[in-house]
């Protein structure tokens, strides 16, 4: 048994002699550069297009034969704007042992040293690595695209040290791709294939993993095709799962599962290339939506600046306003059509707040973006909304947008705003309907047109005495007689902002009202360059019977949106106390013939005025007589209170 065990042994040693032999002479006696030509016409009748080598071949010989060749060229489509599809320093092809034997040429391996890629697409949406009768304008066959690359029966392809740009025919925008490394990988046809990619795209580090489908089913166009890839998005981890069916001109990515950080989404997409554009639609869901968990930071690749890299936008809060003038993309709009619908179970707000089960249905054609049943729960009510927005050529967009705020909590839209108060009660009632034109947030609130409408119901608004902020140094100016213990009783708020141009000219349309004080402001409310000018002009309704109206405009709130501050006017001050002082001395009967005392009825109080359902009523000369039993010590306090002392 062990001699034929010996014999076996050495008629396989034998064998492996004469093939090795055998691969020598063939590899001695073929010129390589004979297979030049056959290989170029075999890529030119792969692709169809133009292939070109700008120098001799050359074959590494050993157990792996390794045929390199120099300044290789693969044509562009014909409609397309680069001179190349592809142009590569070197090119490294690993071709099949045994094959030599019969001077055939198979490459299982290939290797792009310092390659420039361009991919493009045309108006139509078509892309320039589509090749065959389907980069002429022919209808392609499903998954053409997919299966370009492994029709070649290439088991491994390698990228180094390699650029690539990606530009869009609709909107000429250029995205470019810095490729360190990248690798597919297939042991065999019916194998899965791999890959690896580590980059940046648009100045975005990457480092993914792929697991994909095998080279067998795409040649076979065997569908669903799946995808999976995991790996980091500038340092945050990223996983997308999908299964690909390409039919006709229509591919679905069925079970899309995408995550990036702690966001994540699942659903359906649909890609529609039947018509003059590329139509997406989706059905998609998101357990969760914080704005700052999708931003990523666009930082080139080491060594390699973004082509399309530009300085960061101010910080908002160093230039003093609350929104970003910094331009949208509005112009990817217009770069293809979609609709469907999202929806999201909860979309994180600042301070803490947030909107439950967001459902939104929506329709983008031909730049026009339509927003149609958009609902949510959140900040103590509900909201509904409903708008459009019309991207142009000159990356501005027209926006016409409303909005339906209903049973708010107005201590949720304080917290909202940075000032948290443990308000009880004051349901609040929010309407807005507006239009405006630009290119970023700060472009779209510099040219509002339209109505805002706050209406807040009773309330009780603590506000802690020596306060720093500007509801509290409010809560200061507007109660000078009594402090409460328990804050400012709210009977109601009303704020109605006409805007024309950015701008909302207050007339009596800001009102708050209490048990003791009906208030009202005049002015100005400057979103251009976010700023406030308002005249506030408090009326005592009850305790000190004197009408404060001949003080209106002491409390000024002045300043930017961000810290308004509240002013008082000596010089009205001081007339006003010149008043008051007369009048003491003559023993009060001076104020018998002035309108100081309370006139406003429920019907025209400062709420129902600023709502438009009365137009203000001049004072009465013959209104009733001030209260002789009224403290002027309490009306010294107030003005004492006014002017800061």
């Amino acid at each position: 048994m062990r001699r034929a065990v010996l014999v076996v042994l050495g008629v396989a040693g034998a064998l492996v002699a004469l093939v090795l032999a055998a691969v020598a002479i063939a590899l001695a006696t073929v010129d390589v550069n004979s297979f030049a030509d056959p290989l170029a016409e075999r890529v030119r009748a792969a692709t169809g297009r133009s292939f070109t080598l700008g120098g001799p071949l050359a074959l590494k010989l050993s157990l792996e034969p390794t045929l390199s060749a120099q300044d290789v060229t693969l044509g562009n489509a014909p409609w397309g704007s680069a001179n190349a599809l592809l142009k590569a320093g070197r090119v490294e092809a690993q071709v099949a042992l045994l094959p030599l034997l019969q001077r055939r040429f198979e490459i299982v391996r290939i290797t792009l040293v310092d390659p420039v890629i361009s991919l493009e697409t045309d108006v139509q949406g078509r892309g320039n690595w589509v090749f065959g009768a389907a980069a002429d304008g022919a209808a392609p066959s499903p998954g053409a695209a997919l299966v370009a690359a492994p029709v070649m029966g290439i088991g491994e392809v390698e990228v180094r040290n390699g650029m690539l740009s990606y530009r869009d025919g609709t909107t000429g925008k250029v995205t470019p791709v810095a490729i360190d490394t990248l690798l597919v990988h297939s042991r065999d046809p019916p194998a899965p294939i791999l890959a690896e990619f580590r980059g940046s795209v648009g100045g975005v580090p990457l480092a993914l993993k792929a697991n994909l489908g095998s080279r067998a089913a795409l040649v076979a166009q065997q569908w669903p095709f799946p995808i999976a890839l995991t790996g980091e998005i500038a340092g945050r981890n990223a996983t997308l799962a999908a299964k690909i069916t390409p039919k006709e001109l229509v591919t679905t990515l069925d079970d899309t599962s995408l995550a990036f950080g702690q966001w994540t989404m699942q659903g359906r997409i649909a890609i529609d290339r039947s018509g003059p554009r590329v139509k997406y639609h989706v059905d998609l869901r998101m357990p969760n939506l914080a704005p700052e968990a999708l931003a990523v930071p666009a930082v080139a690749a080491a060594g390699r600046p973004a082509a399309n890299a530009r300085a960061p936008a101010p910080n908002a809060a160093d230039s003093g306003k609350t929104l970003f003038d910094d331009p949208l993309p509005l112009d990817a709009l217009r770069a293809f059509d979609a609709d469907g619908s999202i929806a999201i179970d909860r979309v994180d707000l600042p301070h803490g707040q947030g909107l439950d089960r967001v459902q939104v249905s929506f329709a983008l054609k031909e730049g026009r973006l339509e927003l149609s049943d958009l609902e949510a729960a959140g900040l103590g009510g509900t909201l509904a909304a409903h708008g459009a927005l019309q991207a142009g050529a000159d990356g501005r967009g027209a926006l016409d947008l409303r909005i339906d705020g209903r049973d708010l909590d107005l201590s949720a839209l304080l917290a909202l705003g940075g000032a948290p108060r443990a308000v009880t009660g004051g349901k609040t009632r929010a309407s807005i309907d507006v239009r405006a034109n630009g290119a970023s947030p700060q472009g779209w609130v510099s040219t509002l047109d339209g109505t805002a409408l706050l209406m807040v119901g009773a309330a009780q608004v603590p506000v802690a005495a020596g306060a720093g902020s500007a509801l509290d140094q409010l809560g200061e100016a507007i109660d000078p007689l009594r402090r409460q213990p328990a804050g400012i009783a709210l009977r109601c708020v009303v704020v109605r902002l006409p805007l024309r141009d950015g701008i909302a000219r207050v007339d009596r349309s800001i009102a708050l009202e209490t048990a003791e004080i009906g208030l009202d402001a005049s002015g100005t409310v400057d979103f251009r360059n976010e700023t406030l000018d308002l005249a506030l002009r408090p009326k005592l309704r009850q305790g000190v019977a004197l009408d404060l109206s001949q003080i209106a405009g002491l409390v000024h709130v002045r300043g930017p949106f961000a810290k308004p501050q509240i002013e008082i006017d000596p010089v009205k001050s001081a007339e006003a106390l010149a008043r008051i002082g007369a009048a003491v001395g003559a023993g009060g009967r001076s104020l018998l013939g002035a309108p100081l005392a309370d006139t406003h009825g429920d019907g025209d109080s400062p709420c129902a005025i600023a709502l438009g359902a009365r137009s203000p009523a001049p004072a009465s000369a013959n209104a009733p007589a001030a209260s002789a039993a009224a403290p002027l010590q309490d009306l010294g306090k107030a003005l004492g209170r006014l002017l800061g002392r």
